[in-house]
């Protein structure tokens, strides 16, 4: 069986946006316990966490920006598109646990101290993660794909 232009982008969504899922369910659930007032918060020890969030939050972000276009620009145009997409999906991975880091480390303070506040941490990363998912378009953009290429990868039967 051949692979398709649909089972490989279908792949790179499944496991992008369950990153997604598992980041918004952790904050849900942090959301709750919170609420039900289970925690007591230290505020010397929020406020240090909130500092750490302000460093990490552009750190992650920034890392995942520049180590994408990096790993972009290393990406040679005479691969094939099998390989030039499975080297965008490597790239993807990498910049999605960069993004990831500073959500689930405002979740997992919002936990430890009890303050809510922190999950806007995690409301950021989310936000921009669905600001840069995958698709077509970005692939085509960020691949500098030919026509031919951008036509295979539209076509949800192509093999590639």
């Amino acid at each position: 069986m051949s692979t398709t232009s649909k089972s490989i982008l279908s792949a790179l969504n499944l496991i992008y946006f369950s990153l997604i899922m598992m980041m918004t369910l952790f904050g849900v659930i942090v959301f709750f316990l919170n609420t039900s007032g289970a925690v007591s918060s230290d505020p010397e020890l929020t406020q240090m966490l909130q500092y750490l969030l302000f460093g990490i939050l552009p750190a992650g972000l920034g890392a995942g920006y520049f180590i994408f276009k990096q790993w972009m620009t290393s990406i040679s145009p005479a691969l094939s598109l099998r390989d030039k997409l499975m080297k965008y999906q490597t790239a993807v991975l990498i910049r999605s646990a960069c993004f990831e880091m500073p959500g689930l480390v405002g979740a997992v303070a919002a936990l430890i101290t009890g303050a809510n506040s922190f999950l806007l941490f995690t409301a950021i990363v989310l936000v921009l993660f669905l600001l840069v998912r995958p698709s077509v378009y970005t692939i085509t953009s960020d691949l500098n794909l030919t026509q031919v290429e951008r036509t295979i990868l539209e076509n949800p039967s192509s093999p590639i």
